[in-house]
């Protein structure tokens, strides 16, 4: 699951998987703007059958805030 996580974020942030950290924020280091996070929660709810709280869409703040909202979901 996480693995699918970072290679969503990257291929969304053109970043290297080597580059996405846990504490990484995706707005100040990965440069998302709210389209871009609203693409990789749609596209996270396709690949792992799941259906993300768009109520938390700015609270979810950094690549280990969603790795650990998803585990909550499967």
């Amino acid at each position: 699951m996480e693995k699918i996580i970072i290679e969503r974020i990257c291929v969304l942030s053109y970043n290297e998987s080597s580059d996405i950290k846990i504490d990484s924020s995706f707005q100040d280091d990965l440069n998302f703007d709210d389209l871009d996070l609203a693409e990789l929660y749609m596209d996270l709810e396709e690949k792992l059958k799941i259906t993300i709280d768009y109520n938390l869409f700015y609270e979810i703040k950094t690549v280990g805030d969603l790795i650990s909202y998803v585990k909550k979901l499967i």
